[in-house]
């Protein structure tokens, strides 16, 4: 772990929201992301922007966005890295994270914001999403449990209680979303089983980022977020409004979660999960079954990345790895033999499974 302390430039500014936008290379859609922060029906918010050693005209695009957006340039370092820079360059009492090619709705800050200060002693919340693509086409209204598949494990309404609707903490937001569920609670344990939380939906408290340190920029451009927000969620209870209140663009080429990002992201999974884990060894209220699954589908997700990558040697690894913490007999012990047959093999074989015809049920 290399998480290292916030060492904040400026002392915190009472009901000011720092909004931390780290960017490389995003000239043409950046602007568009900006606006969306300053359009906010909450206007006590300042624009942090962090320019990863972008080669375009990056600079020149925030320098005319205005009086409350300033603009911080770093030699390429990733984006943990960036976000720890504009966090240590931020003013506010809450820090809310927004990328550069995402844009949000005009009532998210102003709900939030009131979602902390009506509860005191909740540190963080979050929403749900609208995922488009790369045109703007709506894809999901409700994208945040089909993107993270540890909703699928983790009934979130039961672990968090509710504290009434949206329109409680907003009274004029849009009536499409007013009876929103407000919903409160401690994640600390649910959150190892996988990461529940979109971090352009997120505002904390520059209070607890102050307890838990920066992101560990050790996790480079993959699931680094993930891992925060196992730090976070176990400073105390956690909030969600159950609304999409950002439109998240999906599909696009410069994204990291595309195809060759996810061998990274599985791999930094699987080291959150054991790296939390020991952590916390005998104080969670996960069971040994529930922790043993879990580390179980941690490398089995590694496994199968890695052999779609082609990397057999340590695909069989992981797989091997998976089967003994859980046994069974499932598609990990198919994948695992795989790794044992040549590449061409494979090819055939994947081939004929493209041309055999799918049986349709009546």
């Amino acid at each position: 772990m290399s998480a290292q302390p916030v060492e904040f430039l400026q002392p915190a500014e009472s009901g000011l929201v720092s909004v931390i936008v780290p960017t490389y290379n995003r000239a043409s859609i950046l602007e568009r992301a900006i606006r969306s922060a300053l359009s906010q029906t909450y206007e006590n918010l300042e624009v942090v922007v962090v320019d990863d050693g972008s080669s375009d005209d990056t600079r020149a695009v925030v320098e005319r966005m205005g009086p409350r957006v300033r603009y911080v340039y770093q030699m390429n370092a990733g984006v943990a890295a960036a976000r720890n820079t504009a966090m240590r360059h931020a003013r506010g009492e809450f820090f809310a994270f927004l990328d550069s090619d995402d844009v949000w709705l005009g009532w998210k800050i102003e709900a939030e914001v009131a979602g902390l200060r009506t509860n005191p002693d909740v540190g963080i919340v979050w929403t749900d999403m609208i995922a488009v693509d790369d045109h703007g086409a709506i894809l999901h209204s409700r994208y945040l449990r089909r993107m993270y598949g540890a909703h699928n494990d983790v009934a979130i309404e039961a672990v968090m209680r509710p504290k009434g609707v949206l329109s409680d903490l907003m009274p004029h937001v849009p009536r499409e979303v007013a009876g929103a569920a407000v919903l409160v609670g401690d994640i600390s344990n649910e959150i190892l089983l996988g990461n529940l939380l979109h971090t352009p939906t997120v505002l904390v408290r520059r209070s607890w980022v102050e307890r838990v340190g920066g992101l560990d920029i050790s996790w480079g451009n993959a699931g680094e977020d993930y891992e925060y927000y196992t730090r976070l969620c176990a400073q105390g209870p956690s909030m969600l409004i159950d609304a999409s209140s950002i439109l998240y663009r999906v599909g696009a080429d410069d994204q990291l979660t595309r195809q060759d990002k996810l061998v990274d992201i599985a791999r930094n999974n699987l080291r959150t999960v054991q790296a939390r884990l020991a952590d916390r060894c005998g104080s969670t209220a996960l069971s040994r079954s529930v922790i043993r699954r879990r580390v179980a589908q941690s490398l089995a997700w590694v496994g199968n990345t890695e052999f779609d990558a082609g990397d057999r040697r340590a695909s069989a690894k992981h797989l091997a790895a998976s089967i003994w913490t859980q046994p069974a007999l499932d598609r990990r012990m198919l994948v695992l033999a795989l790794c044992a047959v040549p590449d061409s093999m494979v090819q055939l074989l994947k081939g004929v499974k493209r041309r055999v015809p799918r049986r349709h049920s009546n």
